[in-house]
């Protein structure tokens, strides 16, 4: 499979199959993102009702090793299908030989860059329901070192949250200060933009005593990470000081101009694959990756 933008650019290659669920207990596919309880039980059900997932992981290799050749080789042919990308280029798709599936390839450890619910949910249904789920999960692993992935943030939604009294609030735990609402672009490291109303505050320098107090039960590794210190110390500080509970919705988008939200910073990929390698991982919802392939049925 090969997305190209709308100048014609690569940006996107790599090898559509299936996952092994066996494969998984190996340590084989570094998760670099833990999988929430809720989300993991919305898949279960879905998995349950459909038999089996439509969209492929996103898998990302540092090198394709063998299969670079088959890749290279499967290109010069004609494709068997082409779609428009929502940002005007095309996504192709090619049938390899078949002898590149015969006898595939090993692969180094690749990272799983999108559907830890998935993999998860379907982990966890394969234990305890062995014929309600398929031991294969469609997958799509992609060039990494050639191709890279987009790296984003995902950011936070707050429901009911008042956000001139945020502004309050976040004055007692960081250093807050008006920003212009447009052009937004992403925080720099260590901070956060605090959204509402179409205005934009900057909190920075995030008081030392707050993020100790609250984030000592979590993983050390966390300490740094901006959805550990967002979910952890920034928001449930906002929150209670208006006796809401945090109940947070995500999005890859900055929130919209109705919404109250914090932007938050993206992590860096040395982060990622250091998480990724101890086990440690990353919070839910740290990041944003892309493109993900468009799934049309050959997923199946």
């Amino acid at each position: 499979m090969e997305r190209r933008d709308a100048a014609g650019a690569v940006e996107q290659r790599g090898i559509l199959g299936s996952l092994s669920l066996h494969g998984v207990e190996t340590g084989h596919i570094l998760r670099h993102q833990r999988a929430g309880e809720p989300g993991t039980a919305l898949h279960t059900r879905l998995l349950r009702e459909r038999g089996g997932i439509d969209e492929p992981l996103l898998l990302a290799a540092p090198d394709l090793g063998s299969f670079e050749d088959c890749v290279e080789r499967t290109v010069k042919g004609a494709p068997v299908q082409e779609l428009e990308t929502p940002e005007g280029g095309v996504q192709r798709l090619w049938v390899c030989d078949a002898s590149w599936t015969d006898e595939p390839p090993a692969l180094p450890p690749v990272l799983l860059a999108d559907g830890h619910h998935r993999l998860e949910a379907a982990r966890r249904l394969r234990r305890t329901q062995p014929g309600a789920v398929s031991d294969r999960l469609p997958a799509l692993v992609v060039d990494h070192r050639r191709f890279p992935l987009t790296l984003a943030a995902t950011h936070r939604i707050v429901p009911g949250l008042d956000a001139l009294r945020a502004v309050r609030a976040a004055e007692r735990v960081a250093l807050v200060a008006e920003r212009p609402a447009r052009p937004r672009r992403a925080p720099r490291a260590g901070t956060f933009l605090l959204t509402g109303g179409d205005r934009v505050w900057e909190l920075s320098e995030i008081s030392p005593a707050a993020l100790a107090g609250r984030l000592r039960s979590l993983p050390p590794e966390w300490v740094e990470l901006p959805a550990a210190i967002s979910d952890h110390v920034v928001l449930p500080a906002l929150c209670e000081d208006q006796g809401i509970e945090p109940r947070l919705r995500y999005t890859a988008g900055p929130p919209g101009p109705d919404e109250v939200g914090l932007v938050l910073p993206p992590p860096t990929w040395d982060q990622i694959w250091a998480g990724a390698a101890s086990g440690a991982g990353m919070p839910p919802k740290s990041t944003s990756l892309g493109p993900l392939p468009i799934a049309t049925g050959w997923t199946r």
